[in-house]
Formats: structure tokens, C-alpha cells, sequence
């Protein structure tokens, strides 16, 4: 809150108390009793006057209350922690939506008996990502930045023999993790982390092999977070349909709403009859429909939500940290907790003259020249830019510039935004609406069925209001006359188109420095010492491959330049030093300078490797081996969909496929099935769920969901089409395999007629 306008509250307040307790305050000074037009003693202040002065401090009051919530200060920027925290009292973090995290070290040693002459050769992190689980997937574990590849529990690729993982997603009874690499010290069985998204991090340090010679990576991973409570699929709700309950987590489902995420944050999350994390409000304390309104709107626009909160700390900010990723914030009314949202609306009344009780219209006629700004510069969390909260292009109107005749311009950060474009739009709505301004409206008692939240305009041409639409914040009832003194906030109406199409900008993507790469550069020759060295000594390289086997794009051609030293003289390219190749299962050629140039333009076996042999003087003096290996992690290459589904009339499931899908998938890795499933009625109305079944022997077997059924909570009736849409996630096997997959529907409410709307149908399911 601004403290110009918190402190002219405060003051107005003070002002207003001591007016209406007839001087009250004013100790001796005051007389018992004040009737009339008496004075009292010493002031030459009549009661008249203090009622006066009462009525203007209570307005300004308000209105200085009002002002000073629309120019409140953002939380204070406390973003998503990208490195590991190590703390005795550690913060407790909990994932929304899809992100990265470093997470929260819970224990770290080194064990295992003497291994080529290395010490302690094992080490074994256990790292927390989130409380309050389950989280709905693991994504991908990083080191540096970059995804390793995984088969099982176990790393592929460069760090393949070298790094094991296994991973809880922090269901409400788990097991306890398991390490590779048996004998961890303090840890066993009974060492579980129930509710908690937890990795063990198992890695080997061999000094033969060379890995982590640079040190250990910088380590994160890539979650998608904890279930939240929606509303609209609360069949005990008025409009709402479902199984989803405000108080049974176990009925919540995943999401990246910030409506959702938002009413779960003040609801809370329990264990065993404790709350762990969020706010605990009961349901009754909150104005359930203004966090539906939420909900839609950022489904409307793509908004989503996408982070860490921490606890301990303050929960205010934390929910304020949430909705704000969808243009709202956070207000009181009537004892309960609602949300202002920024949305389009549509004046349901006309206010004149002939409305207005006695008493005086109240507008305050512009936000003070020190609270306006003509220009925001939002920062966001980019996944490009290693999950940094990085900056986006300036938000700024040209006319507020030219109106306050100079820049004036603040950065903001929006915590758990990761998105340019949402970011762009949330700053227009913050710089639109630090100019809208309250009113204070004193109406006559018919006017009572509004209430906050409706819009109406103002034909109060007399009051410098001609067709001024605004909104109203609450609604204060005088039981001794009925009428009703509303706080509204002007809405400029062109504002929304402007704030939802903005663009962002994002910048540069960095050129990743992999664990690899430090590993090259930690083992490369020391230059200066005796008798002859090459560098690169060796060079191991994973090339990424569809299920198929067939390379990515964009990995080749590889190259590398091979250095010479004899002692600490550079002979690379001395004309006694030669190079000459071997190349095995793949094609790779010498060029450049002396010939020292490596190029390998393609790998032909799941296995290939190159020679280097550098000769000097007629002498062989090193040879250089550079090795590369297949890694299937699946990809886009990896995919099947069918456009052409149909819907089940039935009550009861039927196929909406022509025939199943069948898909290569695994080892490891995840299936996705992504489903969008636009449909009418031709007669009647009615609600369509689904949901997507897979078997592992095509042809035949039993047939296995892959998650619970989807229920479109709004339905198609004449003239108004729906749509199915949802995603299923598993992992996928150990192995290579080819499954089946297939969509069953049914109509679960209404009697019409559904039908599929040809050319707005798919299913894709793919493995990466």
C-alpha cells in the first residue's frame, strides 16, 4: 500500500472517530452532553460542525483507503530458487504448475569403500522439491541446466555408470528412496519423506573415468506440481459438476490454474488432521465464485501459473504472488475473502440523479502525480534463459508520458509468471490501472440488490460524470434510512483489448555449458609440464535419437581442434606434427590448419568412435579417442494422432477411435496423450466425459486407464458446441515397446443427440 495514502486513511480516519463521539476525545475539555448548536468550551467547535467534519473524514477516509488498494505495492520479489538451498532451517517449498527447482538439501554424503584408489567414491543427495504432494510428475532432472537422459533409474548417455536417480513424487504414504549405490550412511527404510517430492541424487566419482572432475553440477529438475481444488468440477456447487471437494484433497486434480491453485492456497493443505502449507480458510470464509470467475478468465486468455512459494514466511504475499498471475488481487467483502478481477464486463444499470440519496458524490479526480506511472518493465521466469527471471520489453502509453510530462518508469516482477507475452499483458493491466479512480455514490434504497463486483454506468453529468462506467468494490446499507452508499472504481472499458494484446519480448537465449564440457576443460593437458601432451585427451559425446534410432537434427557435424605441447611449447602446427584418423561406425574427415581439424558428419551403429594418432617427427607420440554413443529419448519424431473422433451416445463407454492407436514407446521417458474433442448436439443437450485406456500387447489384453475420466463442465445444447479437452501422462516402460492406445466417451448428463465436430477433433499421444 502507498504510504502517502496509508497514512491520509489512518489520519482521516483518527478525524472521523473523534468527530462522531461528539469530542469524546477531547478528555476535560469536552462537555458531558452536546445538543444543538452547542459549543464546546474553549474550542468555539459546535456539535454541527463536528458532524460535518465527521461526514468529510469518513469519505476522505474511504476514499483514501480505496486509492491507496489500487496503488498497493507488489509482494516484494521473492522468485522461484533455481540453486539448492542448504539450510539447518530450511524454507518449505511447493511446486505450482510446470517448473524448475533446485529444491531443499535434507542429506548429502560421501561413502563406499576405496575405489581405484578414490576415497569415498559415492555420493548421495537427498533433495526435497516440494511439500504438500503429491506432485503430479517428474519431468526431467538437469545438471547444469541441461536434461540428462534416463533409463530406469539410471543415467544414459555421458554420464551413463556414473549418476543413478530415484525419485518420489510425494504421495501421502511413501517409501523411502533408494540409493544405487548400497551402504549410504544414516539412511534406510524407515527414512521416508511422505507428501514430499524428493530426488536421490546417486553419483560415482572415478578418476579413470573422469567424470565430475570439474566438480558436481549444478542440479535441478523440472516438476509438475501439486493437485489443486477447481470449483467447476464441485458437483455440490451450484453450476458446478464433478467429484472435486473443498475438503477432501484426494478428489483435487492437476493443474496450472491460478484460479484453482489460488482458492487451494486459502483453503490449505492438511495431513493427518494438521495444515502444512497455505492459509487455512474455511470454504464458508471465501467467495468461492470470484475464484471461479478467475479460473475462466485465465483459461480464456492462456494464463497460467507456474513456480515455488515458500513457508515459513507471509501468506499474504504468497496468495497475492498467485492470483496476480491472472490480473487479480486479493479484497474483503462482507467478512469474506474475494478477488478483484480484471475481465471485461457489462453495465447491468444506468445510475441518475434520480438514484442518488442525500448526500454528495465523492470523486477523487486523479491518482496523485508521485502513485502514476507511464511505464512498467516486467520481469518473468524464461525456461530459455536457464529458468532466470530475466526482463521483457518496456509496457508503456504514450499518453500518460505526454500527461506527466516525464518517464516514469518501474520495474516489476511477476514471481510466478513464465510466460513473455502474459507477462506483457499483466503489466498493461497494472499500468491501465493505476489511473482508474474510486468515486463514493450515496444511492436511495432500491438501488440495494447491487453489490460488488457489477458494473454500472454513471449519467451524473453534474458531477463530471457523463456515461462513466465503473465497478463496484463494496456496499455499505444504512439500516436506519435503507439506502446504500457504494465505493466504486472507474473501468475503462478499451483498456482490456490493449492490456490482452500486448507481446513480450524475450531475451537471448545463453549457449548452455554442460557438465561435459567443464569435464573437457578440468582434464585437458597442463601445459608445461615434461615430454609430450595431447589435448583433447579424449572427448565422449551422447547423440539424442528418436525411439528409431535416427540422430536428431541439428547435433552434426561435430568438430574439434586438437592442441600439441611439448613441455610448454605449442607444436600443433609445427610441420613435423601429423594427424591421421581411424573412424569407426561413422563419418569424420581432417581438415584446417596442419590438418588438425576434426569434422564428423554422421553415426551408422548405436556405437562409433574415432582415433586420432599424432605423430611427431616420424614418432607417435598420442593418440586421442573420441566416442560417441546413441541415446534414444523418444521426441516429436515419436508420436501418433487421429483426427477423425466420433462420440458415444451411450451412458455407458464406447470407443471414439476408429481403431486404437499403437506407438513405440520407451525405455523410460513419458507417454502423454493429449485430447481435444470439439462436439454439438444435434438434438437436446447434453455433457460429454472421456478418458484414455492403454494396453502393452497390441491386439490383445486387457486394456488399463490411464487416468481418471474428464468431464467437460459445460456441455452443448442448440447453437452452442463444447469441447473434451484433457491430457494423460504415465511413464513409460524400461524397455522399448509398442502399446495400444484409445479413447472411450460417454454422454454422463442430458438426453440429446451428441455428435463430433468434423475437423476439430484429435488425439496425439507421444513419447519423449
Amino acid at each position: 500500500m502507498s504510504k502517502t495514502l496509508r497514512k491520509v486513511a489512518v489520519i482521516a480516519g483518527a478525524v472521523a472517530l473523534v468527530a462522531a463521539t461528539g469530542g469524546a476525545a477531547l478528555g476535560a475539555f469536552a462537555p458531558a452532553a452536546l445538543a444543538g448548536t452547542a459549543t464546546i468550551a474553549g474550542t468555539g467547535i459546535t456539535a454541527a460542525t463536528l458532524t460535518t467534519v465527521a461526514t468529510i473524514a469518513s469519505v476522505a477516509s474511504t476514499l483514501a483507503s480505496i486509492a491507496a488498494q489500487m496503488t498497493a505495492k507488489k509482494p516484494p520479489a521473492r522468485g522461484t530458487i533455481n540453486q539448492v538451498i542448504i539450510s539447518r532451517e530450511a524454507l518449505s517449498p511447493c511446486i505450482l504448475g510446470r517448473t524448475y527447482s533446485g529444491g531443499v538439501l535434507r542429506h548429502d554424503v560421501g561413502y563406499g569403500a576405496t575405489l581405484k584408489k578414490v576415497k569415498n567414491p559415492y555420493r548421495g543427495q537427498v533433495i526435497v522439491y516440494s511439500v504438500a504432494g503429491p506432485c503430479q510428475a517428474l519431468e526431467g532432472i538437469y545438471l547444469d541446466y541441461a536434461q540428462i537422459p534416463v533409463s530406469g533409474d539410471a543415467a544414459t548417455g555421458y554420464y551413463s555408470g556414473f549418476l543413478y536417480r530415484d525419485y518420489r513424487r510425494g504421495l501421502w504414504n511413501e517409501t523411502a528412496l533408494v540409493p544405487h549405490f548400497s551402504g549410504m550412511p544414516n539412511w534406510g527404510s524407515a527414512y521416508k519423506l511422505s507428501s514430499k517430492a524428493a530426488i536421490l541424487w546417486n553419483g560415482k566419482f572415478d578418476k579413470d573415468g573422469k567424470r565430475f572432475a570439474s566438480g558436481w553440477p549444478t542440479s535441478g529438475a523440472v516438476w509438475r506440481g501439486v493437485v489443486g481444488y477447481d470449483a467447476r468440477l464441485d458437483g455440490s456447487l451450484p453450476g458446478g459438476s464433478g467429484s472435486q471437494r473443498a475438503d477432501n484433497e484426494a478428489t483435487w486434480t492437476y493443474n496450472e490454474d491460478p484460479g484453482s491453485q489460488g482458492i487451494s492456497y486459502v483453503l490449505g493443505r492438511y495431513r493427518n488432521g494438521k495444515k502444512v502449507f497455505g492459509v487455512g480458510l474455511p470454504a464458508d470464509g471465501i467467495i468461492v465464485e470470484d475464484f471461479v470467475t478467475l479460473s475462466n478468465v485465465c483459461e480464456a486468455n492462456g494464463w497460467k501459473v507456474g513456480g515455488v512459494v515458500y513457508e515459513p514466511g507471509d501468506r499474504w504475499a504468497n496468495l497475492k504472488r498467485i492470483i496476480e498471475t491472472g490480473a487479480a488481487k486479493p479484497l474483503w467483502r462482507g467478512g469474506k475473502l474475494g478477488l478483484k478481477v480484471n475481465m471485461p464486463r457489462v453495465s447491468i444499470y444506468t445510475v441518475t440523479d434520480a438514484d442518488l440519496a442525500d448526500g454528495d458524490v465523492e470523486v477523487t479526480a486523479m491518482q496523485p502525480w508521485a502513485s502514476r506511472l507511464n511505464g512498467i518493465r516486467p520481469k518473468y521466469r524464461s525456461e530459455a534463459n536457464k529458468w532466470e527471471y530475466v526482463q521483457s520489453d518496456l509496457v508503456s502509453v504514450s499518453t500518460y508520458l505526454a500527461e506527466d510530462g516525464e518517464e516514469k518508469i518501474e520495474e516489476r516482477q511477476w514471481d510466478l509468471v513464465q510466460d513473455k507475452d502474459q507477462v506483457a499483458q499483466l503489466a498493461a493491466y497494472d499500468l491501465v490501472d493505476s489511473r482508474e479512480m474510486p468515486i463514493i455514490l450515496p444511492c436511495k434504497p432500491h438501488m440495494r440488490h447491487f453489490g460488488p463486483g457489477d458494473m454500472l454506468t454513471l449519467d451524473l453529468p453534474e458531477h463530471g460524470l457523463a456515461g462513466q462506467d465503473a465497478i463496484i468494490m463494496t456496499r455499505r446499507p444504512d439500516p436506519a434510512t435503507m439506502n446504500v452508499t457504494f465505493t466504486l472504481v472507474t473501468e475503462t472499458t478499451a483498456k482490456h483489448a490493449y492490456a490482452l494484446g500486448q507481446t513480450g519480448t524475450a531475451p537471448p537465449t545463453p549457449t548452455l555449458t554442460t557438465g561435459e564440457d567443464k569435464d573437457d576443460i578440468a582434464n585437458e593437458v597442463v601445459r608445461g609440464a615434461d615430454g609430450y601432451s595431447v589435448a583433447p585427451a579424449s572427448w565422449v559425446k551422447a547423440i539424442s535419437c528418436a525411439n528409431s534410432g535416427v540422430p536428431k537434427a541439428g547435433q552434426f557435424p561435430l568438430t574439434a581442434t586438437f592442441y600439441v605441447f611439448q613441455g610448454a611449447n605449442d607444436i600443433s602446427e609445427d610441420p613435423l606434427t601429423t594427424y591421421s584418423i581411424v573412424a569407426t561406425n561413422c563419418a569424420a574427415s581432417l581438415g584446417g590448419d596442419n590438418n588438425r581439424d576434426l569434422t564428423i558428419d554422421a553415426i551408422m551403429a548405436d556405437e562409433a568412435r574415432v582415433d586420432i594418432t599424432v605423430t611427431y617427427d616420424g614418432t607417435v607420440i598420442g593418440v586421442s579417442s573420441v566416442r560417441l554413443t546413441k541415446v534414444r529419448d523418444g521426441g516429436s519424431v515419436n508420436s501418433a494422432t487421429d483426427n477423425t473422433l466420433t462420440v458415444n451416445n451411450s451412458g455407458s463407454y464406447g470407443s471414439a477411435n476408429g481403431g486404437p492407436l499403437t506407438l513405440a514407446v520407451g525405455p523410460d521417458g513419458t507417454v502423454t496423450v493429449e485430447v481435444n474433442l470439439s462436439y454439438e448436439a444435434t438434438s437436446g443437450a447434453g455433457r460429454l466425459a472421456g478418458k484414455v485406456q492403454y494396453r502393452t500387447s497390441p491386439g490383445s489384453g486387457a486394456w488399463t486407464d490411464m487416468a481418471a475420466e474428464t468431464q467437460d463442465p459445460y456441455g452443448a445444447s442448440s447453437g452452442e458446441p463444447s469441447s473434451l479437452t484433457f491430457t494423460a501422462s504415465i511413464a513409460g516402460p524400461a524397455s522399448a515397446a509398442g502399446w495400444e492406445f484409445q479413447l472411450l466417451t460417454r454422454r454422463y448428463s442430458g438426453t440429446g443427440t451428441l455428435a463430433a465436430i468434423s475437423g476439430q477433433t484429435s488425439m496425439v499421444v507421444g513419447w519423449s
